[in-house]
């Protein structure tokens, strides 16, 4: 049995019905929140009439956002200072715990020929460094990571090994592992500082963000 009390669109005034040839619905609560997120015009809902453009207008935005912020995050981790070292002198710190970082990059037979070849002759296969070199930022980004989701804002004591799978499939692996600690303020510079200050704002807004729900309107 069908409703005959309408009610208009709280956006545009339409009439709000559920029939059986014709209907024009309101968006759920998920999805009118994200329209609003980004309107200069908050409403408290929208229809089928008006809501579909500008819901989708909203979801892109809302995908870009998140997308730049994870972005940024990740440019702020690289802030996050590492040392080598176990103790760091004049620094008043709490020790949190032990965070790692693990990278796997095939080499392949010919990389592996050569390394050997050009190491014969004291020199370096570039190309065989490059993937060193990315396992280790890798590696580094992970640790970072864990790190800042301690509460942590430096890592002691860090140590990176290399080794092969040992299968014959020339698989490098990269491995770092240290201590995660959260030092006092008074320990970094100042544009340290405001980057960390960044980074807590940049997580706190993407998990913000997580909270809607995307999906298809049908």
């Amino acid at each position: 049995m069908s409703n005959n009390t309408y009610f208009p669109c709280y956006n545009c005034g339409a009439e709000i019905k559920d029939g059986t040839f014709k209907s024009n619905n309101l968006f759920s609560k998920n999805d009118t929140a994200i329209i609003n997120e980004y309107s200069d015009n908050p409403k408290n809902g929208y229809c089928d009439k008006c809501g579909l453009k500008l819901f989708k207008e909203a979801e892109l935005k809302l995908k870009a956002e998140k997308s730049s912020i994870k972005e940024e995050i990740r440019l702020l981790l690289d802030q996050i200072p590492i040392f080598t070292i176990q103790y760091l002198p004049n620094w008043e710190y709490k020790v949190l715990g032990m965070v790692t970082g693990q990278s796997t990059t095939g080499t392949g037979i010919i990389t592996e020929f050569t390394s050997s070849f050009t190491d014969f002759f004291g020199e370096q296969s570039k190309k065989h460094n490059a993937k060193l070199k990315a396992g280790e930022m890798l590696s580094s980004y992970q640790m970072r990571s864990h790190t800042f989701e301690m509460g942590g804002n430096a890592i002691i004591g860090v140590d990176i090994d290399y080794t092969d799978s040992g299968d014959g499939k020339g698989m490098l692996i990269v491995c770092m592992s240290g201590t995660a600690i959260n030092a006092d303020e008074s320990c970094f510079s100042e544009s340290q500082i405001n980057s960390i200050k960044s980074l807590k704002a940049k997580k706190a807004r993407l998990e913000y963000l997580k909270q809607f729900k995307l999906y298809v309107i049908v």
